[in-house]
């Protein structure tokens, strides 16, 4: 019977496009195995990398969520790279991690001499336990020699890539940094480089405030932020860089629930990686997020991921196009209207008042829909005038 979930990533069949990113779930082996057991159509290794100084994370506090009210939107971490040497990985954890089957991706960081990378990236394909390598340019908390410093230079990626790939023959992923201006230049060197796809992308750099009572910070360095209040720009990255390249992406960014799995995949990524919701719900990610994309497709008619992977891309266009497109105004359903006047109160147009029933003035309306997006009954639409 045919996996409608399978996909081919890289030249690599697995099972399921969602795949355990790098971080603090897959910290050493048995929890890579674990990963794996629980669903995962493929686990990334924390980075693997010498014992550095300017490698190790603060063990005294180093993540910090972000919410609304009582609802985490984001966090901060102060993650870095792995917490086990080079050898435990090699001689050990990768061994650990293979045992219940599965596929596995390595995370190398990104050395500041090339060559030295390269060094690495064999010792690590060497083992014959992972297969892939996923090359990590990306960090945005390390010294100016490493992590996103390399990643948002075409030039330095591309020697990154190209040493590496001339030392080794698994599928090389290159891990990319939102820390950019422009995203497409590093993916075409990436490509050019002999890269066979690409992780889009890496924790945006951030900030996690200041405690006003005493007037500290609550985490004192820079930090990558992740979970769902990223997964906009994310989104944005991976537009870019389809439309910059050919390779194939894995989508990295904000996965909380199935939906955005699909979203992502809609966009043109081929494997969708998560890690925060993770960390936050524990490894029933994986089932929950696998249900609802196998009901989806199911419900939907689709036989293979590649049934619905990009659809969303042809309509992606640019303000100025939307610009020229017919005007739009509000429109209500007064059947659903509850008449709360939350849509009069946001109106910056005065285009809606109450009046006995909401009124709407499409002279005034601008057609910005924030009252559509608002409204708590969806009794709001937008639709040309009469």
């Amino acid at each position: 019977m045919v996996n409608p979930l399978s996909v081919n990533f890289a030249g690599v069949t697995l099972p399921n496009p969602i795949i355990l990113a790098s971080a603090t779930p897959g910290w050493d082996g048995k929890r890579l195995q674990q990963a794996l057991a629980a669903g995962a159509g493929a686990v990334v290794t924390k980075t693997i990398g010498p014992p550095e100084e300017w490698a190790a994370h603060p063990r005294n506090g180093r993540l910090h969520l972000v919410k609304v009210g009582n609802k985490p939107i984001g966090m901060i971490n102060l993650e870095l790279f792995t917490t086990k040497g080079v050898d435990d990985w090699l001689l050990q954890d990768l061994a650990i991690a293979k045992q219940g089957g599965g596929q596995v991706i390595a995370s190398v960081l990104a050395l500041p001499d090339p060559t030295e990378t390269a060094m690495l990236a064999a010792r690590v394909e060497a083992t014959g336990l992972v297969d892939f390598l996923e090359l990590n340019v990306s960090c945005p908390m390390p010294v100016s020699t490493v992590g996103m410093h390399i990643g948002k230079d075409p030039a330095k990626t591309y020697a990154q890539v190209k040493a590496v790939r001339g030392r080794v023959s698994l599928p090389l992923l290159v891990k990319m940094t939102p820390n950019i201006s422009d995203i497409g230049l590093v993916a075409r060197a990436c490509e050019e480089a002999g890269a066979d796809g690409l992780s889009v992308s890496n924790s945006v750099r951030s900030f996690a405030g200041v405690n006003i009572y005493t007037g500290k910070p609550i985490l004192a360095a820079f930090g990558g932020y992740t979970g769902p209040a990223i997964k906009p720009i994310v989104q944005r990255l991976v537009i870019e860089t389809t439309q910059a390249c050919k390779l194939p992406i894995s989508a990295i960014g904000g996965v909380t629930k199935w939906q955005d799995v699909v979203e992502y995949i809609m966009l043109g990524a081929t494997t969708v990686q998560v890690a925060s919701a993770v960390m936050w719900n524990g490894l029933g990610t994986f089932g929950k997020l696998l249900h609802g994309m196998e009901r989806f497709m199911r419900e939907r008619g689709y036989r293979s991921i590649e049934d619905f992977r990009g659809v969303a891309l042809p309509y992606v266009t640019t303000v100025e196009q939307l610009a020229r497109q017919p005007r739009k105004v509000a429109a209500v359903d007064q059947h659903l209207c509850t008449e709360c006047g939350l849509c009069c109160r946001i109106c910056f147009y005065d285009a809606l008042h109450l009046d006995g029933d909401l009124q709407i003035d499409t002279s005034h309306c601008d057609g910005c829909g924030l009252c559509v997006e608002m409204c708590p009954v969806g009794a709001l639409g937008l639709e040309e005038p009469q």
